[in-house]
């Protein structure tokens, strides 16, 4: 029964890096070069995205956008289950359910693009919502929520909501 499980685990690998990542790659707004991207991927918007060089997406990652972008550094490195929500829904429009209201209803506000630096770790089970910027060097830890910039360079941030815990080892050396 192993064998049986190995053998189409394996297809399944095949399947998914060979042609299911290799075709969404090119829908991105751009992808460059060694960008991996695990099992379970889900993404909206997929034009609206950009990945640099050496970018690497855990399996479970979730990418949701409409109108705002998500674009990634190079030497991004995240781990399983991180989800990047660049938008959410007006609570203004009272005399509607909120399911109701489509993209078109929405504010600019309500749509905001995120950034994320170069040489930026990201641990597992991580929300980025809109309009956050991820400085370069930074480290986001395991569970975090960011609802705001993760600033200055070399930083490390956790918790819900996400704030600053400490400077990465050495970092004053660079700054």
């Amino acid at each position: 029964m192993k064998v049986i499980y190995k053998l189409f685990d394996g297809l399944s690998r095949a399947w998914n890096k060979v042609v299911l990542v290799s075709g969404l790659k090119r829908t991105f707004a751009s992808c460059g070069s060694n960008v991996a991207i695990g099992r379970r991927f889900d993404v909206a918007g997929a034009e609206n995205v950009s990945m640099g060089h050496d970018v690497h997406l855990g399996p479970g990652a979730t990418l949701l956008t409409t109108r705002a972008k998500i674009e990634f550094g190079d030497y991004v490195m995240c781990g399983p289950n991180l989800t990047i929500v660049t938008g959410d829904h007006r609570l203004d429009v009272l005399d509607r359910p909120m399911m109701s209201l489509t993209d078109e209803n929405k504010l600019p506000e309500n749509d905001q693009s995120v950034v994320i630096g170069s040489d930026v770790w990201i641990g597992s089970s991580v929300t980025i919502l809109k309009g956050t910027h991820v400085a370069n060097h930074c480290v986001i830890a395991a569970g975090a929520v960011v609802t705001k910039d993760i600033q200055p360079a070399y930083s490390i941030w956790g918790g819900v909501p996400a704030r600053m815990i400490s400077m990465r080892p050495g970092a004053d050396a660079y700054e």
